[in-house]
């Protein structure tokens, strides 16, 4: 809003039409200052009323410059001391309306911790942690568990965007995951679960509609877990499986889809995922399904990508695959609750005094 102001008692002015109009007046009695003071009187002009106002309209028009400039000073403070109290006002109303958003998200916060599952519908027996760390106070990363025909299936995913767009993401996956359990009659496997999974999010997105532009969706690992025959399955996308095992232990499953990182006494399997994500994408085809056998000992890790997307550092750039599988290997001589401990003392070392990049879920679980 722009400041008006009554001059000379009756006439609204902003502050530019009354720069503009001192300046025209300015300018008026100036020139006739000059002019006045560069007039000479011819000698044959002998009628006093003319000889006096030479002398002395001269300075008249040198008062009403002078004037102009103190009259411009004066309204021109009353001005920036009405724009003063406008800003003012407007600033007291902005705090108000970011008090009442921070208030709503704090609010859309809590919800989201509630529609989160309970850490207790994960086995007693099961080791493992959760290291989840919004960046703003809601978040675009999730993690979901669930029982399912005596089987644990865990989920790390990374929803488009993050803040509130994120967060509305993360509550429509969590929400269709648990549908997709607790309606399904029939035991799944987990590219099943991301077949299904993805049709929803299309249907809930309105992307199958004519005429949709929405390219929202999420990245999201999925790993099914049967503690009592010792196989895993694995299905991915976009988002990949790290599994470390003890270099002694024999490797019986199919390595050609993985690479392999390695210790001096651990292998550390990266599980490529497919390229596609959970919504609408230009490659449509069925989620492939990775049968892995386990042994106890194992870790199993599930993440997000804002770790190893994080900016920090000496040079202030990317931790990257590299450094984050380093960090995973070199903390296999722990329990999984030292291992967050780490994970979380070495995050915050790398990032230092840099803001978080994004959102972060990783989930590491010890067969």
């Amino acid at each position: 809003m722009q400041a008006r102001i009554k001059i000379f008692g009756f006439i609204y002015l902003t502050r530019g039409q009354f720069i503009v109009t001192e300046t025209v007046l300015f300018t008026f009695f100036f020139l006739m200052t000059i002019f006045f003071f560069s007039w000479s009187v011819p000698g044959y002009v002998d009628d006093p009323s003319v000889l006096f106002h030479a002398k002395y309209l001269k300075y008249v028009t040198l008062i009403l410059s002078f004037a102009v400039v103190i009259e411009t000073q004066y309204y021109l403070n009353k001005l920036i001391a009405k724009q003063l109290e406008i800003n003012e006002q407007q600033k007291k109303e902005i705090e108000r309306q970011n008090e009442e958003i921070m208030k709503s998200i704090r609010y859309a916060g809590r919800i989201q911790e509630a529609v989160l599952p309970e850490e207790n519908k994960l086995p007693d027996f099961m080791e493992y942690f959760i290291f989840y760390k919004p960046k703003d106070v809601v978040s675009g990363d999730f993690y979901w568990f669930a029982q399912h025909y005596g089987k644990t299936v865990i989920v790390a995913g990374d929803c488009t965007g993050h803040g509130v767009p994120g967060a509305f993401m993360s509550v429509l996956g969590i929400s269709s995951l648990n549908d997709i359990i607790n309606e399904t009659e029939k035991e799944l496997s987990s590219d099943e679960i991301l077949n299904i999974l993805r049709d929803k999010v299309i249907t809930s997105l309105k992307q199958d509609s004519e005429g949709s532009v929405s390219a929202s969706g999420m990245d999201l690992a999925l790993v099914i877990i049967d503690f009592e025959k010792y196989e895993l399955q694995y299905s991915g996308a976009k988002s990949p499986m790290f599994l470390i095992r003890n270099k002694a232990c024999e490797v019986n499953f199919d390595t050609e889809d993985c690479s392999v990182t390695e210790s001096d006494t651990f292998k550390l399997y990266h599980f490529k995922p497919d390229k596609m994500h959970i919504g609408l994408h230009p490659l449509f085809d069925s989620f492939r399904r990775r049968q892995i056998n386990i042994k106890k000992g194992d870790t199993v890790y599930l993440f997000s990508d804002g770790f190893v997307d994080q900016m920090g550092g000496k040079s202030g750039k990317k931790l990257m695959n590299k450094r984050f599988k380093n960090m995973l290997l070199n903390i296999q001589n722990y329990g999984m609750e030292k291992q967050k401990n780490i994970v979380e003392r070495f995050y915050r070392k790398w990032k230092g005094d840099l803001e978080q990049t994004d959102d972060i879920v990783l989930i590491g679980i010890r067969i």
